[in-house]
């Protein structure tokens, strides 16, 4: 693998544009990245105002890059020249991979305006330009050098013939939307912010349509699953060989909080035996849960109060705190699950989504829940024996929650239970 020239130069790095990573020759040999050498730019990584700024630097050359990196430092240092700068002559590149570039640096606010800055995950800044990657990937398969390939180049012809390779391989309506949004918000991009007089070929293409068609986990099946949760026989082994014990002492009390609770998973691990609350006479009120999904969405700068959630006392949740000490750590900012144990919350989120999995197999069970659908068997239940779902705050929407997370079958057969009659008695 080539690299651009690099000598250490304090503050100088090289970082792949493809997947994001500094790949110097003063670090592990690139860092894991296996990508060409036209993905590499150099940037600059220094310390200014107790903060850290960075920026790409346009120049391939080392020298010019020193030169770039010195006039970036002298920037930072003085923020405010009184002299009149030279109006800056933006070029637009017309290469479909360097513009891919180009937008990938939007999405990281590399160059914006601090008031203009969109704060985005990591996690959705990868995944939208993987989707756009995904359609470069298509034109070298068949044949287009994307060394000459300009946006410009970009047809109809073109688009519905990506639009027909998606079809087969998009295993579910979401992902194949995914990619289509992607290359929808790129091409926007192009036009609205960078003013490219080019159609937007991927506008008016029609997203398919998202069934979410929830469904509930039955409760004989729950238990079955339960039961069957023991360290006997509890190691996996992958098709590679490689071998993974799904067992832990707080499985089961890890998937009942999940049940009983109806928050995600990753919520349900991070509740503490603080967030329980008592009434007046000294019994279980309440939990208050946390909105980790909306709050990384609508609060990402921790500026507002966190969204909580109130959950409803059970018998079936009090019987778990109870097997939990719950009277014992009353109060205490320990975790309910694993307390003692050093490990992220994530993480034993995503243990226990493969245990639970591994656990329903086990017990032989052939439909497709996963540990995700206790969330819909919660709000299902809690909706068609109280009436209350769309007020409890688990979604931030009645129309998400009834459309999304309702398991409509077992309503109607709540509703049959009941003895529903068109012209009552």
């Amino acid at each position: 693998m080539k690299l651009l020239k690099y000598k250490k130069f304090a503050g100088l790095h090289i970082v792949c544009k493809k997947c994001g990573r500094h790949i110097e020759v003063s670090q592990t040999p690139y860092n894991g990245c296996v990508h060409p050498l036209e993905r590499q730019k150099y940037k600059a990584v220094l310390k200014a105002n107790e903060g850290r700024k960075t920026r790409d630097l346009t120049s391939l050359d080392y020298d010019e890059a020193i030169k770039e990196l010195l006039a970036f430092k002298d920037e930072l240092s003085n923020p405010f020249k009184f002299i009149t700068p030279e109006p800056k002559v933006e070029i637009k590149p017309e290469l479909l991979k360097e513009c891919v570039m180009m937008y990938t640096d939007y999405l990281q606010n590399i160059d914006i305006p601090k008031h203009l800055q969109v704060i985005r995950s990591n996690g959705y800044v990868k995944s939208t330009v993987r989707y756009v990657l995904n359609f470069t990937d298509f034109l070298q398969e068949n044949k287009v050098n994307l060394n000459t390939f300009k946006i410009y180049d970009l047809t109809d012809e073109i688009v519905g013939k990506y639009y027909e390779h998606l079809e087969p391989l998009c295993k579910s309506a979401s992902t194949h939307n995914h990619n289509i949004k992607a290359l929808k918000n790129f091409n926007s991009y192009l036009i609205d912010k960078k003013g490219y007089l080019i159609p937007n070929y991927f506008k008016d293409i029609n997203l398919q349509y998202e069934n979410a068609n929830p469904i509930s986990v039955n409760d004989a099946d729950f238990i079955k699953i339960l039961n069957t949760i023991s360290n006997v026989d509890s190691v996996h082994v992958f098709s590679n060989g490689k071998r993974k014990n799904m067992y832990r002492p707080y499985t089961r009390d890890a998937i009942e909080l999940v049940a009983f609770t109806g928050m995600r998973i990753e919520e349900s691990m991070i509740l503490k035996y603080s967030d329980i609350v008592l009434d007046d006479d000294g019994k279980i009120h309440h939990l208050i849960g946390t909105d980790l999904k909306f709050d990384r969405a609508h609060n990402w700068n921790n500026s507002k109060e966190p969204k909580k959630v109130m959950i409803p006392y059970s018998k079936e949740l009090e019987a778990l705190l109870i097997r939990l000490n719950y009277k014992e750590n009353l109060g205490a900012d320990k975790y309910l699950i694993a307390g003692d144990e050093k490990i992220l919350r994530k993480t034993i989120a995503d243990q226990l989504s493969d245990s639970f999995t591994f656990y329903k197999k086990k017990a032989g069970i052939s439909s497709k829940i996963t540990l995700k659908h206790m969330r819909k068997t919660f709000l299902t239940k809690l909706h068609t024996k109280t009436g209350f779902v769309e007020s409890m705050g688990y979604q931030r929407s009645a129309k998400v929650t009834l459309g999304n997370y309702i398991d409509k079958a077992e309503v109607v057969k709540k509703v049959n239970e009941m003895g529903f009659s068109f012209f009552g008695d």
